[in-house]
């Protein structure tokens, strides 16, 4: 039986998705109980046995994993670049690949639960998380598997605004309140996705596949976007939402209004609203692409600064590859992106191998994100200069 280039991108993706989801499972908070059913007690003690009393396993499951799906990636995107694949197969697998992700527990990350929590003190105790915090509810179950309980709500109020529905839909149930919340990410990458596909049919109709590939399949957007969730996913969202509905119809206030709406989810993308006074010095089929350019520029720079505050997120850098997937065309902005999202991932590495954090961890996770970036730019560096020469 002959397979084709589809079904074998399919099955691995599958596969791996279906492993990552259940590998997922490891990592759940020690005093966290999803579940009363002996099976799944049972089934549930042996994965966190794994996740954290093999670490050395575990660290080396989840690694083979992540190389298993960028292999695929990169396989992929050689067969869109090829117009080997049709943009039903491409929506098909994106849509089975992103349903399959929300089945995860948010292993590497707990902001999910912090985003919860947030819109918990609205919802159940009805008061303002800019004023409260997680530790001033000591008698509520879901501060125990928390981590950062003692910080105030740190967001814009378009993010709080948008989490309250799903909070109260809820019903102060913590499993349902998560899938609930899993459901909004998942919503809002699809809108990523849409937005992507219309920017660029209108950019690079012939690169449009290649751009939802390029940002539906990346294994950090999966991880970021629907395993682990972050809010960078809505930051993005309304920033690609100015960019359509903004800049490419002409329409300024639409662009003011919707960045504004980005910067109340993260307050990064305040900075990308001034771009709009340029549009009126280029032409309409530029100006978008100016546009784009600047917002990537811009975010690259806000982005350091987060890292030399905080340190290299793999979340950090969803609205980066956002971006990029609007600029296609320029390859050596794809492979540099393919490098940097497999590096970010990586970071996690040496944690699940370790379970603590210490000096000698960060060092190791450090190097494991900067040399293969340091080692792209050197070269990309030494390649202008031989065509220069």
């Amino acid at each position: 039986m002959k397979f084709s280039p589809y079904r074998i991108i399919s099955f691995g993706y599958i596969f791996c998705l279906l492993a990552l989801v259940i590998y997922s499972y490891t990592q759940i908070d020690l005093n966290l109980t999803l579940s009363g059913n002996l099976i799944y007690q049972q089934v549930q003690g042996q994965l966190i046995f794994l996740g954290y009393f093999q670490r050395h396993l575990s660290a080396l499951i989840y690694s083979l994993i992540q190389l298993i799906m960028f292999g695929l990636y990169f396989y992929l995107m050689r067969q869109v670049l090829s117009h080997r694949l049709n943009l039903q197969q491409i929506v098909k697998l994106i849509l089975l690949v992103s349903v399959i992700a929300i089945l995860s527990y948010p292993a590497l990350s707990h902001d999910i639960f912090n985003y919860m929590f947030d819109a918990r003190i609205v919802t159940k105790y009805h008061l303002n998380p800019y004023f409260f915090k997680a530790n001033d509810f000591p008698g509520d179950l879901w501060v125990r598997f928390m981590h950062w309980t003692h910080r105030y709500y740190p967001y814009g109020p378009i993010w709080l605004i948008l989490t309250l529905p799903f909070s109260y839909l809820g019903f102060g149930k913590f499993v349902l309140t998560l899938m609930n919340f899993k459901l909004m990410f998942f919503l809002f990458h699809l809108g990523n996705l849409y937005l992507i596909n219309k920017i660029t049919q209108k950019l690079y109709p012939e690169d449009r596949l290649t751009s939802l590939v390029f940002y539906g399949l990346n294994p950090l957007i999966i991880s970021e976007s629907l395993v682990s969730p972050h809010n960078e996913v809505m930051m993005l969202f309304f920033a690609l939402a100015a960019l359509y509905w903004g800049a490419l119809q002409n329409s300024r206030m639409k662009y003011i209004i919707l960045m504004i709406l980005s910067a109340g989810v993260k307050f990064i993308t305040i900075a990308l609203l001034p771009l709009i006074l340029f549009k009126k010095h280029i032409n309409d089929k530029s100006v978008l692409e100016f546009m784009i350019k600047s917002s990537l520029i811009l975010t690259v720079l806000f982005i350091s600064l987060e890292i030399y505050y905080r340190e290299a997120y793999p979340w950090y850098f969803i609205i980066f590859i956002g971006f990029s997937s609007l600029l296609i065309k320029y390859k050596k902005l794809l492979v540099f992106t393919f490098i940097l999202s497999l590096s970010a991932l990586g970071r996690y590495v040496p944690f699940l191998y370790e379970g603590v954090y210490s000096d000698n961890l960060q060092r190791t996770k450090n190097i494991i994100f900067y040399l293969p970036i340091i080692v792209c730019l050197i070269y990309y560096i030494f390649s202008l200069r031989r065509l220069k020469q």
